[in-house]
């Protein structure tokens, strides 16, 4: 465990400093802050004076060396568009954004995986066949398209819901589903090949002979079997979550993370870009720690391992 640990917090720091940096330095090369703030039709003498006072005219690796320091200490600045602190700002949309995309694991997990094991066992009748449709369906759709399409069905034809965010309870519903149709779709598909991968073992026949039930074989020795490789896809789930969250939160005015991060890339506003990457890197490597603390739990092999080593 403490080796775990240690491991894991190399990790927090390499990917942070990756992330940070990556970002420092692509962000000033699309384009000048300045210009965003001033507008289009400012005056050299007022683009001088913005970059002077936001430090932009010193050489880049002064203002990096500049920016590492803060990072040690998590000062990000204040946000070019808001004025107020960039940490605050990304801490304040963040509840929005992990409450949409809770929401969007239950809804790709609860249906995903029931889906993917009933697809494995009637892989040869019609309910095999609607699931595989489906799950190529979900995966063939982009978040946008079907973003687009879902509002016009709910909100504008049938009224049933509210097509933009921060409406309450309901305006939750067609992001969420959204968000979530990708990877519940690419669940269904992986854990119909996992379930029949499994359905193939011997302890499957021999559960068979021993007269267990179908339910006790799927649900009780498969789906424990089938859940161990999908625990690892856990940290790759994310980053897609987080991926699509941005273009689900612009299309539906979902006040989270993901869109304030597409406005601080319009508005070329640096700190809130850097702040909400350090955010985002330090939940992906937290996520993938817990998630291997729950491996260890579900294989218990691999925690074996682990003590001998």
């Amino acid at each position: 465990m403490a080796k775990l640990l240690r491991q894991r917090l190399l990790q927090l720091v390499l990917v942070i400093l990756g992330l940070s940096s990556l970002v420092f330095f692509l962000v000033r090369i699309s384009g000048d802050p300045a210009s965003a703030i001033a507008g289009a039709d400012a005056d050299p003498e007022t683009l001088a004076a913005i970059r002077s006072n936001l430090g932009l005219n010193e050489p880049v690796l002064v203002q990096y060396v500049r920016f590492l320091g803060d990072l040690l200490v998590l000062d990000f600045g204040d946000s070019y568009q808001y004025r107020s602190d960039a940490m605050a700002l990304v801490l304040d949309r963040f509840p929005a954004s992990a409450l949409l995309t809770l929401l969007a694991m239950l809804i790709a997990v609860g249906l995903g995986v029931p889906a993917g094991v009933l697809g494995a066992v009637h892989r040869d009748g019609l309910l095999g066949r609607a699931v595989n449709g489906l799950a190529i369906l979900g995966q063939s759709v982009p978040n946008f398209v079907l973003g687009l399409v879902l509002i016009m069905i709910f909100a504008v034809s049938l009224g049933w819901l509210p097509s933009f965010g921060g409406e309450g309870v309901m305006s939750l519903i067609l992001p969420a589903v959204t968000l979530a149709a990708f990877i519940c779709a690419r669940q269904m598909r992986l854990v119909q090949a996992y379930t029949l991968e499994e359905l193939s073992k011997g302890y499957v026949r021999t559960a068979n002979s021993l007269g267990y039930s179908t339910r006790r074989i799927r649900y009780r020795h498969i789906l424990r079997n089938v859940s161990v490789p999908m625990l690892s896809l856990v940290g790759l789930e994310l980053g897609q979550f987080i991926a699509g969250s941005v273009v689900v939160e612009s299309v539906f005015s979902w006040p989270g993370l993901g869109r304030l991060m597409v406005e601080s890339v319009t508005a070329r506003d640096y700190p809130v870009l850097q702040a909400g990457v350090f955010v985002i890197g330090v939940l992906v490597v937290l996520i993938n720690f817990i998630v291997d603390l729950l491996y260890q739990v579900v294989d218990p092999r691999l925690k074996a391992q682990l003590v001998t080593r």
